[in-house]
């Protein structure tokens, strides 16, 4: 089997680029609609504890996880990438600054989401049992996220 591409420091590293991309999504859209700038701002505050953990994790030790695992979760991390999904997902300031309306923002943060469980998804997969157990906790409050985002009234 070759050599993995995606390191146990990569994927920690390419999550706390996610969860600050996402912050930052978070953080501008709470100005511009304050109807629901609390929604926005604990989203944002989320991400931000989110990141914080990723950088605990990235910080210890890990346990990788079997190596047909590992390929997999490289093989759909490619994917991924070459989709431009994990690209766009470290574009949360530039996708707040094309949103026009509270309809474009919750579209945006829908995608956001869904995009970001994908990809931790496949993050857990490349990890051993510790860290995936951590990035479950975390992939469930993403699908929480969802939910908020997705009931949001425009």
């Amino acid at each position: 089997m070759s050599k993995s591409h995606y390191t146990r420091a990569v994927l920690l590293e390419m999550a706390v680029a996610v969860e600050e991309s996402a912050k930052d999504f978070y953080d501008s859209v709470s100005k511009r609609f304050p109807q629901h700038r609390a929604v926005f701002e604990q989203l944002a505050k989320d991400e931000d504890e989110h990141a914080k953990r990723y950088r605990q994790l990235l910080a210890g030790e890990g346990v990788y996880s079997t190596g047909e695992e590992r390929a997999l979760a490289d093989y759909n991390i490619k994917v991924l990438e070459d989709a431009g999904i994990i690209g766009n997902l470290r574009m949360g300031a530039e996708r707040a600054r094309e949103v026009a309306d509270l309809r474009t923002a919750v579209e945006a943060a829908v995608q956001l989401e869904k995009d970001t469980s994908l990809f931790y998804h496949s993050l857990a997969m490349g990890l051993g049992p510790g860290d995936r157990q951590e990035i479950y906790k975390i992939i469930q409050v993403e699908y929480n996220h969802l939910y908020k985002v997705q009931h949001l009234k425009p």
